[in-house]
């Protein structure tokens, strides 16, 4: 059977997860973080919102369909974070979106594939999902993705001296080399 395209998988996700229900699950995760000061839920926790999510809409969902979609929600969340920190974007506040001139829009959506969706849209509950994922998206001068192999006693050493004096006279090819190595963080 032929992999699904990224748009029929958001089709997906849709008919299973409408608008309102995805929105009752943020409005949970968010009081969930609240008040377990920045834990990140486990399967007991999904049960629970499972049950909750149950009243209002009449639809019930297992556990591993909820922690799926928090999934999903985490990763498009970190998507858009690192859109709106891209070089060149702005933010409209007026209407929730990220803002640019075309060519640099152009460029990070042939780079980035699937981050059009955004352009006039931005991310529904942009707050939200601030408050449920900044916690368990590490990024800046300390991020170091887990896909890295763990850093010895020298390379912890070059990134906390590189975070806690960024302009150190360090050339443009020694900071492209060093973030090629932490994984572009």
């Amino acid at each position: 059977m032929p992999r699904k395209t990224q748009a029929e998988d958001e089709a997906e996700d849709r008919l299973i997860w409408p608008p309102p229900h995805a929105h009752q699950l943020l409005i949970l995760l968010e009081d969930f973080v609240q008040k377990t000061h920045g834990a990140i839920p486990n399967i007991k926790d999904f049960k629970v919102m499972d049950v909750k999510l149950l009243g209002p809409y009449a639809k019930r969902y297992r556990p591993a369909q909820v922690k799926s979609k928090y999934h999903r929600m985490r990763i498009i969340y970190g998507k858009f974070k690192k859109l709106i920190n891209h070089t060149g974007f702005g933010w409209d506040f007026d209407n929730n979106t990220p803002m640019c001139n075309t060519d640099v829009w152009d460029d990070y959506c042939k780079a980035n594939p699937g981050m059009s969706k955004f352009k006039y849209v931005g991310l529904p509950d942009y707050e939200m999902h601030k408050n449920v994922f900044e916690k368990s998206n590490a990024t800046g001068g300390l991020g170091y993705s887990s896909a890295n192999p763990p850093c010895d006693v020298d390379d912890e050493a070059d990134i906390e001296d590189r975070f806690l004096h960024p302009d150190n006279g360090r050339s443009d090819d020694d900071e492209e080399a060093f973030q090629d190595y932490i994984g572009g963080q």
